[in-house]
């Protein structure tokens, strides 16, 4: 696929992206069968994602620009083909249409010493319990009724996968799951300054993409010594009481809470330093393109691709303009230093304007070069080889008599 390809076809990727969700999970329903007491608490709105990137992935082969290149289309169709390939097996096999029945996932982990952590992980869509029978076919598990709903248990060291009777699926360790189905289950208990609290707050703010860390004593030593020396990590480790991450539909945010001012301090800076980073890496790449396709001009005539270049150098500008933003996007720093509390938003119209994709585009680029690379090479390395037979000293022969009259014989 050459450079004009790679143009068309990230033009024509301009709509893909997260899309606000106006049906997002409170954190009454996220929450519903969380633990009491996690360490971590990860949260992902699907509906923000799949279903609309979905059906513009699907509907890239009917593009003009598309149509026009033949190679760009079988590839595209072959990705879509690969795609449709996996949905159709999962959905035949477990009842599951990833595309369309996923709708958001939380997921809690408690760090459990010298042990795999403890886990549930709630996933709520399109389910009811004759998934769990599928499921139970397909990993030859132990199906069994939970009070209403239904629980398969797919191994010894494997976890276990139940629906609820309202239709939310469980996954984690047995017993985790097995208490959550039981018709007397009740949601855990939370105050403000509790993990389940943050990870209220949290969800409630609606973002794609959520973590919420609170460690327990006993994880904090298990980290700290898994790491070992001291450190950044080991310190931050330590000294945190609270860390979030958040990914919205239009920017980022975190919040931090330290047990020290000193520490404090520190994050409000290297927060500082990260928005500073974000800034730059929305007008980097813009600057790059047009000192590059600048430099272009001086090698016009001279090859093929780069005149290609130069004929699509609006649409190249264009690219970067689609997945950069100007870098002016809102940030906000909230500190309150009673509180040992740093709060950082980043928001601009989009997610694209606060984290910036025109970064990932040079890695795309030379990423299908090289790979183009690899399959010639590969292509190369399959043709049989060329056999060369070594040379070898040839054997003296005895010399021959020469005939009595002096012919030779």
């Amino acid at each position: 696929m050459g450079f004009l390809e790679i143009i068309t076809l990230l033009l024509s990727l301009s709509g893909f992206g997260v899309q606000p969700n106006p049906k997002a999970p409170s954190a009454d329903v996220a929450l519903q069968y969380a633990m009491p007491d996690p360490d971590v608490v990860v949260h992902f709105d699907a509906a923000t994602v799949i279903p609309n990137n979905y059906k513009l992935l699907a509907a890239l082969p009917n593009k003009p620009e598309i149509k026009a290149s033949p190679e760009l289309t079988k590839m595209v169709r072959q990705v879509i083909g690969q795609i449709e390939g996996a949905r159709g097996m999962a959905k035949g096999s477990t009842g599951i249409d990833i595309a369309t029945d996923i709708n958001d996932a939380t997921v809690f982990f408690q760090f459990v010493p010298q042990k795999e952590p403890n886990f549930v992980a709630t996933v709520h869509g399109k389910f009811s319990t004759a998934v769990v029978d599928k499921i139970g076919k397909l990993t030859k598990g132990n199906v069994t009724k939970v009070g209403n709903a239904m629980m398969v248990e797919m191994g010894p060291n494997e976890p276990a996968l139940g629906v609820t009777k309202d239709g939310v699926m469980i996954v984690g360790t047995k017993n985790l799951v097995s208490d959550r189905l039981q018709d007397a289950w009740k949601a855990p208990a939370r105050t403000p300054t509790s993990t389940l609290g943050y990870a209220a707050d949290v969800i409630n703010a609606k973002p794609v993409y959520a973590v919420v860390v609170n460690m327990s004593p006993a994880a904090r030593k298990q980290a700290t010594q898994s790491i070992g020396g001291k450190n950044f990590l080991t310190d931050v480790i330590t000294r945190h009481k609270l860390v979030t991450f958040s990914v919205f539909t239009d920017g980022i945010g975190w919040t931090w809470i330290d047990s020290n001012k000193a520490g404090l301090d520190s994050m409000e800076m290297m927060s500082q330093g990260a928005l500073e980073l974000l800034k730059a890496a929305q007008i980097a790449p813009r600057g790059i393109a047009k000192i590059a396709l600048a430099g272009l001009d001086s090698y016009k005539g001279t090859n093929k691709q780069v005149d290609q270049v130069l004929s699509r150098k609006l649409d190249v500008l264009k690219l970067i303009d689609t997945y950069t933003g100007d870098g002016n996007f809102k940030q906000t720093i909230t500190k309150d230093a009673a509180k040992l509390r740093l709060d950082v938003r980043a928001q601009g119209k989009t997610l694209s304007e606060v984290v910036s994709a025109g970064m990932l585009l040079p890695g795309a680029v030379a990423w299908l070069t090289l790979s183009r690379g690899s399959m010639k090479s590969a292509s190369s390395a399959s043709a049989p080889p060329v056999m060369v037979e070594e040379a070898r000293p040839v054997p003296a022969q005895p010399a021959k008599k020469q005939g009595l009259g002096g012919g030779k014989k």
